[in-house]
């Protein structure tokens, strides 16, 4: 009795702190008649998916439940219909967004298919005029993230934490807005709401599979038995890493200001010797910033890839060099011209 008792408190102080969360972030924003939860079937994105179905009851917003079939597994196709019998059962509409056998990478296979994943998301939103996608994003995924990108030579930018509300880097999702709202919540809290829903979950398979490396993460975090308190520990410092990043990208943005011009045809002119006599780090982030925009990607340039390049642009003699899906030479005595 006593314990049914507390399982009922910590479940209602769960779904509070949820309704105060997504409450918080449309605090400065007229509440959607339409949002969109991208679920898997893992317990991460069922449960958010659960709680936000309660909000939007509760605030007569229409939701939308998006699952990926990438046919990476044989069974992907059975557990997303069996989701979709859950998801119906609460009144939950459901569509499956199948991607073509065709499109599946074959290389980095991870990050590609999170790619992937997002485009196909961000395109159903955005035919559907749907502003705002939901992300099941955790503690537990916030500490992977930052261990990956630090055994990956990250610096500010790749360590700062998840961002909790950010518009979409893809091209199709620019008028998407991503929300995690489960960010200061461990897996475990998760799982316990879903039982306490008597909701089962899917195991993907795939996150046993060690030739990914945020699976090898997981089960090192998985060795310590206050796992849940390193995770806070590490979200506490990228937090604090992100503070510094946007101290930092004031500061770009001023000499951003004084060194680039962007032309009519939207290539960008460089002064360089304004270049050249900036400090390194925010030369290396304008140079980023400019080659993500014209080669259009959704992500920043590998750290050592970008230092060559600069690199190469601290010397006076400029020839023709491509970089990032963009073109770099010489414009005239004193501007250097990247084009896509």
């Amino acid at each position: 009795m006593k314990k049914n008792f507390l399982i009922k408190n910590k479940m209602c102080d769960l779904i509070k702190s949820f309704n105060d969360k997504v409450e918080e972030i449309f605090s400065k924003k007229e509440l959607p008649k339409k949002l969109a939860v991208a679920v898997s079937g893992g317990c991460d994105s069922l449960a958010l998916t659960l709680l936000l179905h309660e909000f939007c009851l509760a605030k007569k917003i229409k939701l939308f439940a998006l699952t990926i079939d990438h046919k990476m597994r044989q069974a992907s196709l059975i557990e997303a219909r069996e989701l979709g019998k859950i998801l119906a059962k609460k009144n939950i509409s459901h569509k499956i967004l199948t991607i073509s056998a065709k499109k599946i990478p074959q290389k980095n296979i991870e990050a590609n298919l999170r790619e992937l994943r997002y485009e196909h998301l961000c395109g159903f939103c955005k035919k559907n005029k749907i502003e705002f996608l939901f992300l099941g994003h955790h503690l537990g995924d916030v500490a992977e993230n930052f261990l990956i990108r630090l055994f990956r030579g990250s610096g500010l930018d790749g360590l700062s934490t998840i961002g909790e509300v950010v518009s979409g880097k893809w091209s199709v999702a620019s008028e998407v807005i991503l929300v995690r709202p489960l960010l200061d919540m461990n897996k475990d809290e998760l799982k316990d709401f879903l039982r306490a829903k008597k909701v089962k979950w899917f195991e993907d398979e795939t996150n046993c599979d060690e030739k990914f490396l945020r699976n090898k993460i997981r089960k090192f975090f998985a060795n310590f038995p206050e796992q849940n308190l390193i995770q806070k520990r590490i979200k506490k410092a990228s937090d604090e890493i992100a503070k510094m990043r946007d101290f930092f990208d004031c500061i770009v943005e001023r000499e951003a200001k004084k060194i680039i011009h962007l032309q009519s045809d939207c290539s960008v002119l460089i002064a360089h010797k304004k270049l050249q006599k900036l400090d390194e780090k925010i030369a290396l982030k304008i140079l980023a910033s400019i080659a993500m925009k014209l080669g259009q990607k959704p992500y920043k340039p590998r750290l050592e890839k970008l230092k060559k390049f600069y690199e190469y642009l601290m010397q006076n003699e400029i020839k023709p060099r491509n970089f990032y899906g963009c073109t770099v030479k010489k414009f005239d005595e004193k501007n250097l011209i990247i084009f896509k």
